[in-house]
């Protein structure tokens, strides 16, 4: 069987659509619908798509930032071990848990603490954990992570206004790192960098990963950067998987027409078939047909009102589609 270290089983998510005391409570956007995917032992699963597809909701539902409204998500912290369901966790194993489990968001200059020293940020959560070693030892540690990542130690006094976008990034990662995490969820981490820097920080990436083991969630809405280093991905579109695939595979063998769309990077194929190409639909209902349906040159009056079977076309590549 394969190692999953983190499987998200029939996930589902809907938000209220109005906010405020006198919001209607029927209403919903519905932003994950049924998505179910693992993460194996030290590999990077990519979650691609435009915005608004449900992959960050996705994502912070598996470290129960967001509570899910349905499935489950089952953890397994070795091999040998019992999978766990952590969405029963109580407040004890989900802090366990979420020390073996670091999100590293897209913004640096908003998730870093501009009044609060970089040895401060990366240890403000690790001095509260099981594992901290105490003040000194986690000075040098930092010290450590700062090399790695490519940064100088001399540089733990300074604050996040002093550093680069790319720098700031650089520290977002050590933050994850100093606590020596299985996985890291890596959510939008280059979109904001200038595309010099996003190599760079890439192979910062990959390097990590090497030396370290780390599994990783890499969400991205650059289908050709999440090839590069990713494993496997999935593509997502208004809360629904719609494929699967090895990243070495996917560009010559996609089957889905969102997947040839993303790749093409333009929309300009479907103008001609649709007024509506090129937006990403919210969805205000339950899912009753295809989420594509209504973007796609193909779409039948069967792939309106039917959500197409989930099914493997070839080892490893799943298709939703009837034309797959």
């Amino acid at each position: 069987m394969t190692d999953f270290i983190i499987q998200a089983d029939h996930l589902t998510k809907r938000f209220t659509l109005d906010a405020g005391f006198f919001a209607k409570q029927d209403r919903f956007v519905y932003a994950v619908n049924d998505v179910s995917f693992g993460i194996e032992r030290g590999k990077t699963y990519g979650l691609v798509g435009e915005s608004g597809c449900g992959k960050t909701t996705t994502a912070r539902m598996l470290v129960r930032m967001y509570k899910a409204d349905g499935g489950a998500i089952w953890y397994r912290s070795a091999p040998e071990s019992v999978r766990d369901n952590i969405l029963l966790f109580g407040k004890k194993q989900l802090r366990s848990y979420r020390e073996k489990i670091k999100y590293v968001f897209q913004d640096p200059s908003r998730s870093l603490n501009p009044r609060m020293t970089v040895f401060n940020i990366l240890t403000a959560s690790y001095k509260y954990s099981s594992i901290w070693p105490g003040k000194k030892t986690a000075w040098e540690k930092a010290g450590r992570i700062m090399e790695e990542v490519g940064l100088d130690p001399l540089n733990l006094e300074k604050r996040p206004s002093e550093f680069s976008g790319g720098q700031r990034q650089r520290i977002s990662i050590a933050r994850a790192l100093i606590m020596k995490p299985e996985v890291m969820f890596c959510d939008e981490v280059v979109s904001a960098l200038d595309v010099s820097v996003q190599s760079q920080i890439l192979n910062l990436l990959q390097d990590i990963r090497q030396k370290r083991g780390i599994s990783f969630l890499f969400i991205a809405h650059d289908l050709r950067v999440s090839c590069y280093f990713c494993d496997t991905i999935g593509v997502m579109y208004r809360g629904l998987l719609v494929e699967e695939a090895p990243a070495r595979d996917l560009y010559q063998t996609a089957a889905h027409p969102y997947t040839k769309l993303l790749f093409s990077g333009s929309g300009k194929a479907f103008s001609a078939s649709n007024a509506n190409q090129g937006e990403v639909k919210t969805t205000l209902e339950s899912l009753h047909g295809c989420p594509f349906a209504h973007r796609c040159p193909h779409a039948s009056e069967k792939c309106r009102n039917q959500i197409p079977e989930w099914k493997e076309i070839s080892t490893g590549h799943k298709v939703r589609c009837v034309l797959g």
